[in-house]
């Protein structure tokens, strides 16, 4: 499909008209915008704009709670419980992950557990929020039920994503930023909406034989990196966010996509640590130092060296000179909704 570039302004512009026509408030509709930006701008598109059509069919259609009531329903020294009243996932995410931010000053860690929640997109943007103060931040969570146990056939355990963002004081942070699965399950829906075929390896059929067909692939389900190791991680994300919060787990898990007019129930994890109380301020120098021995290190066939979060970085600074990257049916899209209020308001 025809990708074009668009400037960062222009469709920050065009998705805070149609979300503050949704009825959405202004600081809601700027939080949920700029994860959206930085999602495509760093080249994970398949959990930016992409999925918002997605994302306002569910506001539209009262699937989501667009006045939530945060509440924290279990509390200890270093850890809070927190009801997400079915908000929309990036905002209960950001709230998770600023409570957590406030609360790591008493105690150098603290984590939140989030239930009653939805997805909430790209990882690495809410760790990446807590970097930004000199923070460690790490989130992961379940998710609808798309891969088998190792050796099974039966879809049990969702992508289970995995965010870990450190923070260093001159250079930009390192981002790791994860599914447990092969890829993304977005990445075959992509494919499928692009009638595109997939790889070999990515997943497996209902029968569980090899297919290069997204169709097959998402009746089929898909297969966890590295084997067991992937299964593994997906199990414990699974317990540490589903279970341990209160939310749902394994294939019990809402998917995203479906009529359920209700919260998916995804259980959300989010953990800051301070490395000044812990170690010291000197820990960001060190960290600096750290990235600088990878990335001057000796590549196969002179390759550069890369640390985690380059390639994201490298991606942002040529899409905020060039335009950001979206499919031109995506942008159509955008400009049908506003054409659609621009009637309305001369009506």
């Amino acid at each position: 499909m025809e990708k074009i570039r668009v400037p960062e302004k222009k469709l920050r512009e065009m998705l805070e008209k149609i979300l503050l026509n949704n009825n959405l408030s202004v600081g809601d509709v700027e939080n949920i915008v700029n994860c959206l930006i930085e999602a495509d701008s760093c080249g994970v598109h398949s959990h930016g704009i992409f999925t918002f059509k997605s994302h306002l069919k569910k506001i539209k259609e009262n699937d989501y709670n667009l006045k939530p009531r945060f509440k924290i329903v279990r509390k200890g020294g270093a850890f809070s419980v927190i009801d997400a009243d079915n908000s929309i996932g990036f905002l209960s995410a950001i709230y998770c992950m600023n409570t957590a931010i406030k609360a790591v000053k008493n105690s150098g860690i603290y984590a939140v557990f989030s239930f009653n929640s939805n997805t909430y997109g790209p990882a690495f943007y809410y760790p990446l929020l807590a970097a930004k103060k000199g923070l460690i931040g790490i989130t992961f969570c379940n998710s609808p039920a798309t891969m088998a146990p190792f050796g099974g056939k039966e879809k049990l355990f969702g992508t289970n994503p995995l965010s870990v963002v450190i923070p260093c004081k001159k250079s930009s942070p390192i981002i790791l930023d994860m599914a447990t699965s092969k890829v993304a399950k977005s990445k075959i829906n992509e494919a499928k909406l692009r009638g595109e075929k997939i790889p070999l390896g990515w997943a497996l059929d209902e029968e569980g034989k090899e297919t290069t067909d997204p169709i097959e692939a998402i009746k089929g389900f898909m297969l966890p990196m590295e084997g067991a190791k992937g299964y593994g991680l997906a199990l414990v994300i699974d317990v540490l966010s589903g279970v341990l919060s209160g939310a749902k787990f394994l294939n019990s898990v809402g998917k995203f996509y479906s009529e359920n007019n209700g919260s998916m129930g995804v259980g959300q994890t989010f953990i800051i640590i301070d490395p000044s109380q812990i170690y010291g301020e000197g820990f960001y120098e060190i960290m600096d130092d750290y990235k600088n021995i990878i990335q001057n290190s000796e590549g196969i066939l002179n390759n550069k060296v890369r640390v985690p979060g380059d390639r994201k970085f490298s991606k942002k600074d040529y899409s905020l000179k060039e335009g950001i990257e979206i499919e031109r049916k995506v942008y159509e899209s955008l400009q049908s909704e506003i054409q659609n209020i621009d009637v309305k308001e001369n009506k």
